[in-house]
């Protein structure tokens, strides 16, 4: 059993632009961030674990911010983005690199505060759904009436 490093490196805040055919990466900040991760496969890297580590790093809450994680991918041409939308993209993210084994700069982007209105009337409707279900499941086998 053995633990490997696996270092990702990071761009906070910035958008892409299309300069010809390629896609380019314009950071409002000319700083570059780091996250360091200790584990025995990179299949431990996942989505919510790289948000939440970001988050941390940026001292934000995750749960007021609303971030896009996305890249340009080095062995794409011409040049275009993708974005990471699952642990599936973050494996992919992780393992493409180029001939010199470098991969790609991670690109944040900070899209928006999330209101506390929103995400309390988006916990709402998932509680109407069950209740919903559970009531639909109740009248189907005769209890609930």
């Amino acid at each position: 059993w053995c633990l490997s490093s696996t270092n990702i490196h990071f761009d906070y805040d910035g958008h892409y632009s299309k300069s010809g055919d390629d896609y380019e990466w314009i950071p409002t900040d000319a700083r570059l961030y780091a996250i360091f991760f200790r584990t025995s496969s990179l299949e431990e890297i996942t989505y919510s674990l790289l948000k939440k580590r970001i988050c941390k790093k940026m001292g934000i809450d995750p749960f007021t911010k609303r971030l896009n994680l996305g890249y340009i991918p080095q062995v794409v041409e011409p040049k275009r983005h993708s974005y990471i939308l699952d642990d599936e993209e973050v494996f992919v993210y992780l393992t493409s690199v180029d001939k010199e084994q470098r991969g790609s700069i991670l690109h944040v982007e900070d899209i928006r505060e999330l209101k506390i209105v929103q995400i309390t009337e988006q916990l709402s409707r998932v509680e109407k759904e069950s209740l919903c279900s559970r009531n639909y499941g109740e009248r189907e086998s005769g209890y609930g009436e």
